[in-house]
């Protein structure tokens, strides 16, 4: 399918999406967190579609856990049950947005407690996410291109705490893998701010300016100047 046919559901599914959406440096770390999870196992996703459209999504959900006690580890383990109920329910207000018009995967990964990201100075917090959260997505990444993807066009979707490891995903990731990057439709990077720094840092992203832009980042900067 050509991109063009696409641009017309981006800006659509955009506005579905960012309406339905709303809604390091690591003591007591997360057993196992030496290593990305095995995304080989079907298990560790929440979606695998059956392939019926020309083009992609991949869905990181928003913060769908958080700490029962303060002894609990800071990053939850990957099977973590209130982590996989909370992220179904994110699926199901958001991303089956994109159904009707594309394959949705969404891999599970492991996060960070919000209030314990959300108190620490940025460069602890951004150290945080960097970690085990972001170590995962890119492993699901890479597995998703390998072994589904099949050449087409991706959409990048995700919302809080999602956003803020798409945005390391960009930047590291698809900055060493132009040959994916250039396949990619848009990123929705929704509740999590996108600055101008960021992208003058990084030149190889771009803010998207009209409808039949692509490869380019669509978010709305409208999240509170101290909560992610």
């Amino acid at each position: 399918m050509k991109l063009a046919r696409i641009y017309p559901f981006v800006v659509a599914v955009g506005i579905m999406f960012a309406l339905s959406a709303c809604r390091g440096i690591v003591s007591n770390p997360s057993p196992h967190a030496t290593q990305a999870t095995d995304y080989a196992q079907a298990v560790h996703w929440l979606s695998i579609p059956v392939v019926s459209h020309d083009v992609d999504v991949f869905y990181l959900y928003p913060t769908a856990w958080q700490k029962v006690n303060a002894s609990d580890p800071n990053i939850c383990d990957i099977d973590n049950p209130s982590m996989l109920a909370g992220s179904a329910a994110a699926f199901a207000r958001s991303a089956t947005a994109f159904e009707p018009f594309a394959n949705v995967y969404a891999p599970y990964y492991r996060q960070a407690d919000a209030a314990y990201a959300l108190s620490l100075p940025l460069p602890e917090h951004d150290a945080l996410i960097a970690g085990i959260p972001t170590m995962d997505a890119v492993a699901a990444f890479d597995y998703y291109i390998e072994h589904f993807n099949a050449g087409r066009p991706f959409i990048l979707a995700g919302h809080s705490q999602g956003s803020n490891v798409l945005i390391n995903l960009l930047t590291g990731y698809l900055a060493d893998h132009p040959e994916v990057y250039q396949r990619m439709v848009a990123a929705y990077v929704i509740g999590y701010p996108v600055t101008a720094e960021l992208l003058a840092e990084h030149p190889h992203l771009k803010f998207a300016e009209g409808p039949d832009d692509t490869g380019v980042i669509i978010s709305y900067n409208t999240q509170a100047p101290d909560v992610a």
